[in-house]
């Protein structure tokens, strides 16, 4: 069945429970680590109660089936009367994957299924107590299917209430008459904790409690006898009608009986809704039927709270309330004040579609385009301060709109960095080992394109830092270490690039370990390998087919991903790095710009013919003698401060033009870059200079080329080709 995607509530669901739904999965590994929190058990079950509310309300029944029987659970733990154990823990987590699952269906406008059933049942087991999991003698008992017979219970606690109230109001004394009989206390106990699970004792301490009269001249019962009623019924503290019993007694204690004045009834309202809570604006006006209506005795008023009573509840509209921001409180006197005289609040954000940010931002991106051009033809006409002055002032403003717009796509990397906890905890816990995940930095910002992006390529190195590098805890005690191993996650913003590094303190890496494995499986020969130095060597696991680990398992051993994290880091001009020390771990380094759709470049020419390098890829430029160069293995090398540079020209790889024949000249510009992890050269025929480009992607001819990721328009208006480092070193290199 198909959901109306373009209901307003349904829009406001997704985003709101969205996000509830992310934070759950953050609070519930948490909660493993600190199951005594209270705040936090709490906290999980708003946010299950909450997306239940919604789901409810727009009637997607298997969410709110699921939702609801996690409520339970949760609820159970806030009342002390089951812990929280990683069995518990796991059955959870697969339902929350359950939840999301669905949640992504209604998302695709599809209305979900309802949960598997085994997962429900198993779910349930622990929607109860601890102690009615195994009776006295150890063995698990089959709970008999309660019978609703709670309208016959309410009646025979209201008759034996009624009996006192009429006792009460016509002045008699207390008797055998407002007495009820052994068979009826019996049958009332037995209706509400199941036939025979009552002990004697408690019986007749409760029988005695209601039988006495508190006093020859009253028949009500005093406050430590009510109370003790109800701890036997609900069992200890469980009962809140204390409460509402104490609001009642300082009600009666006004000085008229049959009316209370506004301080007395604010003061009531307070204590049962909460201070400040309750809003006298949203009751109806009922007329009195007497003007001396008393109010009611204070136990029968608690008691008619204990037991709840079909008719007279109230029917309330059902409306959906998913938010995650708290009320904010004011200290100041006059801000309190105004709220109280109907100010209205000012809201300080909008939600804005992310289509729409766009749009605004290629709008900017070809503002940008227009400045660049009017700064090339400024230069090249003749001089007039007036223009040069308009000119410089676009461009300051076209500046200051680009950051802005760039601001509004930005969002904080802890959307990444929350699915971790779960992913560490899962893998740790098949893998039998103590791993504890320490994030730093989550609050750094880029774009929104590169927060999805980067997921996928975290998560791997994530799991490969679990699964090879950090050791068993036997191995992790022989080697000296503490039991538990740590990762540590970590984002910072370095100038317009964003710096990720994901560091564990395993084993670490051995370079010729590494040189060993990779001539192994053939991935290079002998004397290459030989000549890598110790960086090129941690590198190689980023080589497709190379893998380490000796058997294949769910989680490695295959030979892929490590190189595909690799590609996907460089699709966004990223740049990936491993270090490592043997015995100490390792560390994984990602450089990847701020944003995705303007790009800083180095502009060069070959031939007639302008392409842009991305400035993240540049290292350093050089202008070197040619004539020094040797080949080595057939690859055309330069010596550059005792290390041997590979030199590439770019216009035989990018040039097709016949007239056009690479100079072989004894002076050169070579630009060098980084290539997967190693330096190499480029010459070129004339260098531009630097300059911020809008990224265009290629049409659908030039769509997939090697060695190219886009287009760009020039301050001269001619259009530059993007490079793709990896994919020209790929495309000719090999």
């Amino acid at each position: 069945m198909a959901i109306d995607l373009d209901d307003e509530i349904l829009q406001d669901f997704l985003v709101e429970a969205g996000e509830i739904l992310d934070l759950l999965g953050e609070q519930l590994v948490q909660l493993e680590q600190m199951p005594e929190d209270y705040d936090l058990l709490n906290a999980i079950f708003r946010g299950f109660h909450t997306v239940k509310g919604g789901a409810g309300f727009l009637a997607i029944d298997a969410l709110v089936e699921i939702c609801h029987k996690a409520e339970d659970v949760f609820n159970i733990l806030r009342q002390g009367d089951r812990r929280v154990s990683a069995e518990l823990m796991d059955v959870v987590l697969q339902v929350l994957d359950v939840v999301n699952n669905m949640f992504n269906q209604v998302r695709g406008g599809i209305l979900p299924e309802s949960a598997d059933p085994e997962l429900l049942a198993n779910l349930q087991t622990f929607a109860v107590p601890a102690s009615d999991d195994v009776d006295v003698s150890g063995e698990e008992t089959m709970s008999e299917e309660p019978v609703d017979d709670s309208e016959a219970v309410e009646a025979q606690f209201e008759a034996m209430l009624d009996r006192a109230g009429e006792s009460k109001v016509g002045g008699s004394s207390a008797s055998s008459s407002d007495e009820i009989t052994e068979e009826e206390f019996e049958a009332l106990l037995d209706a509400l904790q199941g036939k025979g699970n009552v002990s004697a004792a408690p019986k007749n301490q409760v029988k005695e409690t209601v039988s006495q009269g508190s006093s020859v001249e009253s028949d009500d019962m005093t406050e430590e006898e009510f109370d003790r009623l109800m701890d036997e019924l609900h069992g200890k503290g469980k009962f809140k009608g204390a409460e509402i019993a104490q609001t009642s007694a300082t009600v009666s204690k006004s000085v008229a009986p049959d009316e209370i004045s506004d301080d007395e009834f604010e003061k009531v309202m307070d204590e049962i809704h909460g201070k400040g809570k309750f809003d006298a604006s949203k009751l109806s006006i009922v007329e009195p039927q007497s003007k001396k209506e008393s109010i009611p005795n204070n136990k029968a008023m608690a008691a008619s709270a204990a037991v709840p009573q079909a008719a007279s509840r109230p029917t309330v509209e059902a409306k959906p309330v998913v938010s995650v921001a708290a009320p904010s409180s004011s200290p100041s006197g006059s801000d309190n004040k105004a709220q109280k005289a109907g100010t209205p609040q000012v809201e300080t954000s909008v939600r804005v579609d992310t289509q729409v940010l766009d749009e605004i931002m290629n709008m900017v991106g070809e503002l940008v385009l227009v400045r660049n051009r009017l700064q090339t033809l400024k230069l090249a006409s003749e001089r007039d301060d007036q223009m040069a002055q308009a000119i410089a002032n676009l461009a300051i403003v076209t500046s200051d709109l680009q950051l802005a717009v760039m601001k509004t796509r930005m969002q904080p990397i802890k959307k990444v960095f929350g699915r971790f906890p779960r992913v560490v905890r899962d893998l740790a816990r098949s893998l039998k080992k103590e791993i504890r995940l320490e994030l730093i930095g989550e609050e750094t910002d880029l774009d929104k394109n590169l927060v999805e992006a980067l997921a996928d390529p975290l998560v791997h190195l994530v799991r490969n830092a679990v699964d090879h590098g950090i050791e068993l805890p036997d191995e992790r005690e022989k080697a000296g270490k503490p039991k538990e191993g740590i990762v540590v996650l970590t984002a910072s913003q370095q100038g317009d690039h964003i710096q990720l590094s994901i560091r564990d303190d395993g084993k670490g890496m051995n370079a010729d370990v590494l040189r060993a494995k990779v001539v192994e499986k053939g991935l290079m020969d002998p004397d290459t390998a030989a000549r890598l130095d110790n960086r090129e060597c941690f590198n190689l696991i980023f080589m497709p087919g190379f893998s380490t680990k000796t058997e294949i398992s769910d989680v490695s051993g295959r030979g892929v991903g490590m190189d595909v994290v690799k590609t996907r880091i460089s699709q966004m001009n990223g740049t990936v790095e491993v270090d490592s020390t043997e015995g100490y771990g390792s560390t994984i380094t990602i450089k990847v710009p701020l944003t995705l759709a303007i790009m800083p470049t180095l502009m060069v020419r070959l031939f007639d013919q302008a392409f842009a390098l991305p400035l993240a890829s540049v290292i350093e430029i050089l202008d070197l003698d040619l004539r020094n160069t040797n080949v080595v293995d057939g690859q055309l090398v330069i010596m550059v401060r005792n290390k041997a540079l590979p030199l590439f020209y770019l216009g035989e790889w990018l040039i097709r033009n016949p007239h056009y024949e690479v100079q072989k000249r004894v002076a050169a510009h070579v630009v060098v870059v980084n290539a997967g992890g190693r330096q190499v050269g480029f010459v070129v025929d004339q260098l531009i200079g630097q300059e911020e480009v809008v990224i265009k992607a290629l049409g659908a001819k030039l769509q997939g080329l090697d060695g190219l990721s886009g287009a760009t328009i020039t301050g001269d208006g001619r259009i530059a080709l993007i490079l793709d480092v990896p994919g020209l070193m790929k495309k000719y290199a090999s």
